[in-house]
């Protein structure tokens, strides 16, 4: 099944949804500890245009700004991570809040210097000690 041109995407309570143009393209694991304390495990995203999210509600969006000047944006009701904007201006949706397929795959691995040790990575893809 293929992605729309536009993903919808929500968090779990439905407080949050937003359209996102799609598909996805390229998604990335980060390893880093700020992704890891945020998931439990790792983050997967994919970098977007911000202009192209259109949200249909937003009554629960939070944002927190991290030690190194990037946001990152959550619903304050059920806590589901949206998306992160790194303190440069990329911007990038959490892959898991997409309700639908995304039309993305995953593609490498990015802080892997500093993933659990609770786990190998094993599909072969790139990693990266750190972002590049």
């Amino acid at each position: 099944m293929a992605a729309p041109e536009r993903l919808a995407a929500s968090c779990l309570c439905g407080a949050c949804r937003f359209t996102v143009a799609g598909p996805a393209g390229e998604i990335t694991a980060c390893h880093c500890h700020q992704c890891r304390s945020l998931s439990g495990h790792y983050s997967a995203s994919f970098d977007a245009e911000e202009a192209s999210v259109d949200w249909q509600s937003r009554e629960g969006l939070a944002e927190y700004r991290t030690a190194g000047g990037a946001l990152r944006g959550f619903c304050g009701r059920c806590g589901s991570s949206l998306w992160f904007r790194d303190a440069v201006g990329g911007f990038s949706v959490e892959a898991g809040c997409v309700d639908g397929p995304t039309g993305g795959r995953l593609a490498a691995h990015i802080f892997v210097a500093e993933k659990g040790s609770h786990y190998d990575i094993t599909d072969g893809l790139p990693q990266m000690a750190g972002r590049d």
